[in-house]
């Protein structure tokens, strides 16, 4: 009596749904990319703001015209920078009340570097704390969910 062994057909493995294996390594990576980048943001936002302090110069500003916007002006100034240059340019989200008239003078600092960009009024000084909190707070919860995730999506060997 002949015995025929009989062979048993493998069963596949069900394919695995959802993203595993490289790529989700490849959105962690993503992702701790993406935290990193914000928090790089914060930091040039905190250095941007010490420049300021630092390195602002202040001078008197002459209102040229006044355009009212949502509870507050965009006023346009001239000015005079410590060099001699004539600068004419525009403040924005001025907030005062009374509402300024032409004529007014202004306290004002600027940017030596830029004195036609970048200016301030010298009672509202710029702020940035709660914009540096914001980013480093979402940096830190985009590389907390990149860290949840790549455990979540990590190959697990049976």
């Amino acid at each position: 009596m002949r015995v025929a062994w009989v062979r048993k057909p493998r069963r596949r493995r069900p394919r695995e749904r959802g993203l595993r294996g490289r790529a989700g390594l490849w959105v962690t990576a993503a992702g701790l990319v993406l935290a990193l980048a914000v928090g790089c943001g914060a930091f040039a936002v905190q250095r941007y703001q010490a420049h300021m302090r630092a390195s602002g110069v202040e001078t008197v500003a002459t209102v040229k015209e006044v355009l009212a916007i949502r509870g507050g002006y965009n006023l346009s100034v001239g000015f005079t920078t410590a060099t001699g240059r004539e600068v004419s340019t525009e403040l924005d989200d001025f907030p005062r009340d009374p509402q300024p008239a032409i004529g007014d003078r202004l306290a004002i600092r600027y940017d030596p570097d830029r004195p036609d960009v970048t200016l301030w009024d010298v009672r509202d000084p710029p702020e940035f704390a709660g914009a540096t909190i914001f980013l480093i707070c979402l940096s830190a919860v985009l590389a907390a969910a990149s860290a949840v995730f790549f455990a979540l999506t990590r190959r697990r060997r049976p």
